[in-house]
């Protein structure tokens, strides 16, 4: 199968995959998947342009080719603002998001004397010089600045979940942290057409395109609500204080001191570490406290993030859980989720990280050690 087809096929598939994530038919992340969806459209835009080309479409409609091309302005900032609204409290549209589309803008009025006579601006030698080095690298700038804003985005995100969240794996974006380093693999390939022309590369690229759309739709089309919170929280969780520098002293030492008594309570007597859904706001508002609060008197009290703070609880519990009789018809996924976890993936990881073994190894190491006092 060569290329301009299997570049259609991959447009095609980009359109509607464009089109569900922008209808968005399960209401989840509107915001954000409605500029998904036309970050996907755009990419198909451009990945359209080939089969596009071999049809000789620029020759019977210069114009409306001319105006797919100018489309791909647009598809790095969709891509970038989209991750800035799924890693966002905000359910609301900023009107400072247009100043992204400002390079699209330039460059459309600069076509358009394409547009209306036909023809480009005429320019001399110099000139000609210079304007074929912008149209060149504009976009392939564009791009990569684009890329490093939004990898960057989310690996903030990953980290500032952890103050609100106990399990980070239904809202850490990594299925869109995996998409952005197949992108730039991909980018690579486009960058290779544009400056390089290795002939292997090239030949691989239509299938890098259809394999990114595949897993893509894979992932987005079953996501979950990313800040699954009711208005007022996701308000609280908006103000949080999350850089040192800005988490002055703002609770007094008796409140510090009454809210962790009852914090003390709640670990110790109702170990509320066990609930699976556990969030800063749901602790918070069984303290009769604010999300900041909360959040305050852990960094605080406890030198940590509320993530840590409970997990830690968590593997301690699973400690216990993993060398009981009573729990010994268990399997380590049971073990999880008896303990709070909502993965195995995530346990096993946690506990590695706390223990410094898996809880296989601490099991086999501990059943060992009671064999020898035997």
């Amino acid at each position: 199968m060569n290329a301009p087809i299997i570049m259609g096929i991959t447009s095609g598939a980009a359109f509607l995959l464009g089109f569900l994530l922008f209808a968005n038919l399960r209401k989840v992340n509107v915001i954000a998947n409605s500029y998904l969806g036309l970050f996907i459209i755009t990419l198909g835009l451009a990945m359209i342009e080939i089969p596009l080309f071999y049809t000789n479409f620029h020759l019977k409609h210069p114009n409306l080719f001319e105006a797919i091309g100018l489309s791909r302005f647009l598809t790095a900032p969709f891509l970038y603002i989209s991750i800035q609204y799924f890693t966002s409290f905000s359910k609301k549209i900023h009107h400072k998001d247009v100043l992204h589309f400002l390079p699209f803008i330039c460059f459309l009025i600069f076509r358009i004397p394409f547009f209306v006579t036909g023809k480009n601006i005429e320019f001399d030698e110099d000139e000609r010089k210079i304007v074929f080095f912008v149209l060149r690298n504009a976009l392939p700038l564009q791009i990569i600045i684009y890329w490093i804003l939004s990898f960057a985005t989310l690996q903030i995100h990953l980290k500032n979940i952890k103050q609100f969240s106990s399990s980070v794996e239904k809202n850490d974006l990594l299925w869109l942290k995996y998409f952005l380093l197949i992108l730039l693999v991909i980018v690579f390939a486009w960058f290779n057409l544009l400056f390089f022309d290795l002939k292997k590369l090239v030949d691989l690229t239509p299938f890098l395109y259809l394999s990114s759309i595949f897993f893509l739709a894979y992932f987005s089309l079953q996501q979950r609500e990313i800040f699954d919170f009711s208005q007022s929280e996701l308000q609280e969780l908006s103000s949080l204080k999350i850089d040192k520098k800005e988490n002055s002293k703002r609770v007094s030492d008796t409140r510090m001191a009454e809210l962790n008594e009852k914090l003390k309570t709640l670990i110790q007597s109702e170990k509320i570490y066990l609930e699976n859904d556990l969030s800063l706001p749901k602790l918070a508002k069984k303290l009769d406290a604010t999300s900041n609060e909360t959040s305050f008197l852990i960094n605080e009290m406890y030198q940590d993030n509320f993530y840590n703070f409970i997990n830690k609880y968590r593997i301690e519990e699973a400690k216990t859980l993993l060398l009981s009789e009573k729990y010994s018809q268990l399997n380590i996924l049971g073990i999880a989720f008896e303990s709070g976890f909502n993965s195995k993936t995530t346990f096993n990881t946690t506990f590695k990280k706390y223990i410094g073994l898996s809880p296989t190894e601490f099991v086999k190491s501990n059943t060992d050690l009671m064999k020898k006092e035997v």
